[in-house]
């Protein structure tokens, strides 16, 4: 739509809003008539087809806020019969019903009568409980506390004892951490002959496809590997990382000796094992060993 359509909307709008603002201030207690509101509702129903814009919309807005207003007028005008609380009127009528007499009426009340005010609202509120003098004075013992009953269950009777849990010592799970390292060592040992004697692709060798919390177990474990030197980490020609094991026999490298961090999340995880295919793991879960130790 032009400019200048959009121009003749607002002015459309201007006018009604007008209109609608002279029959608010000039509402009486009649109120306002109906059938003008409805008319120019009806024309503001037939620019608002028009409206493409923020500004006109907004117009459109206001003149219903105004509608409403009228509204508002004509409730309050349908409903002029119902009696409303003044303050003032109510003093008023108040003093001349506490006056003691007709000729103190006119003038101010300079003692009012509080006790027929006081019969007059007594029937719109409850009683309150007398207070009734006591005869001589009120004789109070502190109560004796009440002896405890012992337990005279005997030890027959009662249940079954239950023994506390033994608690894993730190010796105990040193040597559990121990026995895992010494168990991926041997998997390791074990895919390195199977695989030729070649070293090992890393992430094949410690990933679990299924699981994320095994995986950061197997390279907890793995990394005592390499504190022990009992394998060793490398490069292949693609510059990926590979492991191989070392002979529990073969004499220790001395020198300078590189420490990394390596941070895994989830969503690494997931793409390691999409970008490398992995779709087994090369080192067992512990609970699988278990099994194949029962059977």
């Amino acid at each position: 739509m032009s400019e200048e359509g959009n121009r003749q909307i607002r002015d459309k709008y201007r006018e009604l809003i007008q209109n609608a603002k002279e029959k608010a201030d000039g509402a009486g207690s009649a109120g306002i008539d109906t059938d003008s509101v409805r008319q120019m509702v009806l024309l503001a129903n037939e620019a608002f087809t028009r409206v493409k814009r923020p500004r006109e919309a907004a117009m459109d807005a206001q003149f219903l806020k105004t509608c409403g207003t009228l509204a508002k007028l004509n409730i309050e005008s349908a409903q002029s019969n119902l009696s409303v609380f003044k303050p003032t009127e109510f003093a008023q009528k108040l003093i001349l019903f506490m006056a003691q007499d007709e000729e103190e009426e006119s003038g101010d009340l300079d003692q009012p009568d509080w006790e027929r005010f006081g019969k007059a609202v007594s029937s719109l509120y409850k009683r309150t409980v007398g207070v009734e003098p006591l005869y001589g004075a009120l004789e109070w013992q502190r109560p004796k506390p009440a002896p405890r009953a012992r337990n005279q269950q005997k030890d027959s009777e009662a249940g079954p004892k239950i023994k506390p849990k033994q608690v894993l010592t730190a010796s105990t799970g040193e040597e559990k951490q121990t026995e895992e390292v010494t168990r991926i060592y041997n998997v390791l040992v074990n895919c390195y002959k199977k695989n030729d004697k070649y070293p090992i692709c890393f992430y094949t060798f410690v990933v679990n496809p299924h699981c994320f919390n095994l995986t950061t177990e197997n390279l907890f474990h793995t990394s005592f590997l390499l504190r022990e030197q009992r394998a060793i980490i490398d490069a292949d020609e693609n510059g990926l990382p590979v492991i191989a094991p070392r002979s529990i026999s073969a004499p220790r490298i001395e020198g300078v000796s590189h420490q990394s961090l390596i941070t895994l999340t989830k969503r690494e995880w997931r793409k390691i094992v999409e970008s490398f295919k992995i779709t087994g793991t090369m080192i067992p879960s512990p609970e699988k060993r278990s099994l194949k130790r029962k059977t």
